[in-house]
Formats: structure tokens, C-alpha cells, sequence
């Protein structure tokens, strides 16, 4: 009927839709955000790891710094702000190093052997990948800090390649990193998966089916049982006149029949429960 209304929907129903719209749409950010931190987070961090960096500062010195300008000239820079852009002004400082502890440095009994220098002319870099993203990466402190020549800072050595020296380093800071990138979007991603296919995936549901035959199927059996019981009614007059002898292959019979009867039914209560607990899922 046109007056009719339609019948509002339960509570339980516009909650599981919204659940799986916010678990879909999480599951699609989470993949997207893990394929920006490949090259932001993990590629860093892993190349890092790998360069096998001495944990422990050392003495290093400046002693000479290029500022470059042009596209051309700047090949590499010792600190660049933005990963992925063109760079038309850099700077460029090389440093000398020593296996001394920075610890044991002071300026004013420290003496410079020039025969403990062990890396010389060496390119100095901020990280790993000589680039970054304010605030975290500030060029231009960097290269006030550590561009003068003759200037004298802590800094570390990478022990798979002794021409790479970095101010910054920490392996705990890398592999908390590597673990926070691996972790976060997998674990929402998983999640909001398997809550959606739970919730939507026939094969969960049909556990939570119950069987009841609908109306027109529960008129229909109670028919077959009248007319089973009105059989049987006429094979027990029939049987009145049977011998006594007999009476065994009575008792035998009913409990034959009552197996076959159950098997006879096994099959379309099977395919009744199917069709309740596709009814079932589909009306949700």
C-alpha cells in the first residue's frame, strides 16, 4: 500500500553497517599510509641498521665547506629539506675523523695529532639519507653548526663504510621505527578485515543459524504426519490379525520404519536449515 511506512530499521543493523563502512575505510587508509612509509620510515631506518654505525660519538672536524648553487653542482648536499625535490643551492662539508670518544675531548688539553685522523676528506651527512622535513630537520642550524671549517662536534662512522659519517644517530630510535611502521597500519588493516569477513562472510554465520521450518513448510509436514499417522492406523488393523508368533517382527518393525522415516526427512531438514540461515543472513 502507498500509505503504508516502511518499518524502521533495528539499531542492530545500522550498527553493523557504519562498523563496516569505518573498518572499511580503515582497512584502505592503512594499506595506503604502509605504502608511504616504505620510503619515508622503513627504507631509512633498515639502510641505517645496515651500515653497522659505531653506537659511540667521535671526534670529528670540518675541514672544508662547499656552498653550491645550480641544479647542476648539487649532485649531493649534506642536508636537504624535502626528500624528493630539485635542490639549486646546497652545501657540501667534508670532515675529518678520529677513533677517539667525544667524551674524552676538551678543548683546552686536547692535543690534535694529525697521525689520529683516520677518515679524511669525508662527506659529512645529517642522516642516512642527507634529507628530512621540518621541524625534525633544520639545514640551516645544520650547516652554521657544522660548516665552519676547523669546527670540532661529535658525529659517527659507519663501520660497512668508513667514507659515511652522520651527526644523528640512535639504534634504538631506527628500530623503534622499523617496528612502529610494521605494526601500526598491519595490525588496523588485519583487524578491520576480519571483523568485516566475520560479519559478512556466510561460512561464519552459519553456526548462529538455528533451524525452524517457515509456515508454508510447517503446514506442509504436519500434512505428511497426518497422513503417516493414518497409514500406520490402517497397517496396525491389518496387522490384528496376524499370528501371535509374530510379535517380535511387530516390536521390530515400528523401529525399522521410524529409521527409514528419519532418513526420508534428513535430507529436506538439511536443505530447510541452508535456507533459513541464507534467509537469515541475507535479511540483515
Amino acid at each position: 500500500m502507498e500509505g503504508e511506512e516502511k518499518p524502521e530499521e533495528s539499531f542492530a543493523v545500522k550498527l553493523k553497517y557504519y562498523t563496516t563502512l569505518t573498518m572499511g575505510t580503515t582497512a584502505c587508509l592503512s594499506s595506503f599510509i604502509f605504502m608511504f612509509l616504505i620510503p619515508w620510515i622503513l627504507d631509512p631506518s633498515i639502510s641505517t641498521l645496515m651500515a653497522n654505525f659505531d653506537p659511540e660519538q667521535v671526534l670529528c672536524r670540518t675541514v672544508r665547506t662547499d656552498h653550491l648553487v645550480s641544479m647542476k653542482n648539487c649532485s649531493w648536499s649534506s642536508c636537504k629539506h624535502g626528500c624528493t625535490t630539485d635542490q639549486y643551492e646546497c652545501d657540501q662539508i667534508y670532515v675529518d675523523y678520529m677513533h677517539v670518544p667525544y667524551s674524552e675531548y676538551d678543548e683546552e688539553s686536547f692535543e690534535m695529532d694529525e697521525d689520529l685522523w683516520v677518515g679524511r676528506g669525508v662527506p659529512l651527512f645529517i642522516n642516512i639519507k642527507a634529507c628530512g622535513y621540518p621541524p625534525q630537520t633544520n639545514c640551516s642550524t645544520f650547516a652554521d653548526k657544522h660548516g665552519p671549517e676547523g669546527s670540532v662536534f661529535a658525529c659517527y662512522y659507519s663501520r660497512a663504510d668508513p667514507n659515511l659519517v652522520m651527526t644523528e644517530y640512535s639504534w634504538w630510535k631506527e628500530v623503534n621505527s622499523i617496528i612502529m611502521a610494521l605494526l601500526i597500519p598491519n595490525v588496523l588493516c588485519g583487524f578491520s578485515l576480519g571483523l568485516v569477513t566475520y560479519w559478512w562472510y556466510p561460512g561464519c554465520q552459519k553456526r548462529r543459524c538455528q533451524y525452524q521450518l517457515p509456515p508454508d513448510q510447517e503446514d506442509a509436514s504436519s500434512n505428511n504426519a497426518d497422513d503417516e499417522d493414518d497409514e500406520e492406523g490402517e497397517q496396525d488393523d491389518e496387522g490384528d490379525g496376524a499370528k501371535k508368533g509374530d510379535e517380535s517382527d511387530m516390536k521390530n518393525r515400528p523401529q525399522e520404519e521410524e529409521k527409514d522415516r528419519d532418513t526420508s526427512i534428513s535430507m529436506p531438514e538439511e536443505v530447510l536449515l541452508i535456507r533459513e540461515c541464507d534467509y537469515w543472513i541475507t535479511g540483515l
